[in-house]
Formats: structure tokens, C-alpha cells, sequence
């Protein structure tokens, strides 16, 4: 987090639904994106449904507990774009995956999520293909097992590494612009209209 960041959100509950849109998935809000995995209290995630309401995100329920909602927000065609690429396919295939309809594998994902939650063990490895990496980066994860990675920034990068930094410096960049507009004063449904509006 960049120091700008951090002083603005002493300005601003981190607490709220809207701060952790800014923090949390600000690289989807402006596109960059298809996908952020967002965990809120119950009542947040309640909220977090209006606030989705005539925008062009969505949100899939992967795992819930008393207190807490595990939520994958996406956007329709991007995220479904990435899944279609060959090698997420392949790989979706290989963890068992046949049905590629875009909400038959969000389903899939959501078992797949929650048995893991449910048994103390890892995330499904595949997470990665839902939230937006590049296949190239899942596939040496796996390969690796989660070592030798030429860096480490929203996830480990394998492959293509400047390219991979200059994406991450964008995302630094919306999350800084998107967190300077809650502090200002702006609500998180007029972003989300001006970002996403359907």
C-alpha cells in the first residue's frame, strides 16, 4: 500500500462497504480487471448488493460463514473472456471442469472454494484463472509450487515480468484515485454508476 493510500485512508472508515470496494477491487472498477475476491461482514456484502444494482458487475457467493460473506465481484465478459482463452480452458479441464457456460463454472469454483474452506486445506489452485491472471503465471505456480516466481506483486509473476510490473503500477494507481475519491466525499454508488453503469 502507497503511503498516499495509507494517509488517505486515515480520512475514511476502512470498515465500510465502500472503502473496501476502493481497496479491494479497484483494478476491476476501471477495467483493468475482470475479478477481485472481496470477503465482507454479513451485513457489508447485504449493501454491497444494492450498491451492484444497474451496474455492470456481479457478484457470486463462494463461501459464507455467521459472520462473514466470500464474495468473487466480476464483470460478465471480461471474466468470462479470460476463461475462454486455451490454456485456462485446458487447465479448467484438467481440475475437472466440463461445463465452460460462465455460471456453471462459477459454480464449479464456489464447491470447489468452499470444500477447501470447509476442510482447513488450500484455495483451489484455479482460483487464479478466476480472478484474472494470466494463465502463463497459474500454470508456473502450479509448475513451481508456488516458488521461484521472478516477482511478487497482486500475484506471482512467472512470465513476461515487465509487463506484469507496469500492470501492477496501474493498479496501484486506480486503487490511489479511487481511494482519494472516497475520502473526498464521493459516495461508492457514483463511482460504480460512473465506472459501471449499464
Amino acid at each position: 500500500m502507497t503511503k498516499e493510500v495509507s494517509d488517505l485512508l486515515k480520512k475514511t472508515d476502512i470498515r465500510a462497504v465502500e472503502t473496501q470496494l476502493a481497496l479491494r477491487c479497484a483494478p476491476l472498477l476501471a477495467g483493468l480487471k475482470p475479478s477481485n475476491l472481496l470477503i465482507l461482514k454479513n451485513c457489508q456484502a447485504q449493501a454491497l448488493y444494492g450498491l451492484l444494482q444497474n451496474t455492470r458487475f456481479s457478484s457470486y457467493e463462494l463461501y459464507g460463514t455467521g459472520t462473514e460473506t466470500v464474495l468473487l465481484l466480476y464483470a460478465d465478459m471480461p471474466l468470462a473472456c479470460c476463461l475462454k482463452q486455451p490454456e485456462a480452458r485446458a487447465m479448467l479441464w484438467q481440475k475437472g471442469y466440463r461445463d465452460f457456460s460462465l455460471q456453471a463454472l462459477l459454480a464449479g469454483f464456489a464447491a470447489r472454494y468452499a470444500s477447501c474452506r470447509r476442510s482447513g486445506g488450500e484455495f483451489p489452485h484455479e482460483m487464479g484463472l478466476f480472478l484474472g491472471y494470466p494463465p502463463e503465471d497459474v500454470r508456473g505456480f502450479l509448475e513451481n509450487g508456488g516458488n521461484n516466481a521472478l516477482y511478487a506483486g497482486y500475484w506471482k509473476v512467472y512470465q513476461n515480468l515487465a509487463r506484469k510490473i507496469r500492470l501492477f503500477k496501474s493498479y496501484d494507481k486506480a486503487k490511489a484515485c479511487l481511494v482519494r475519491l472516497i475520502a473526498g466525499g464521493a459516495g461508492m454508488a457514483e463511482v460504480l454508476n460512473f465506472y459501471g453503469g449499464q
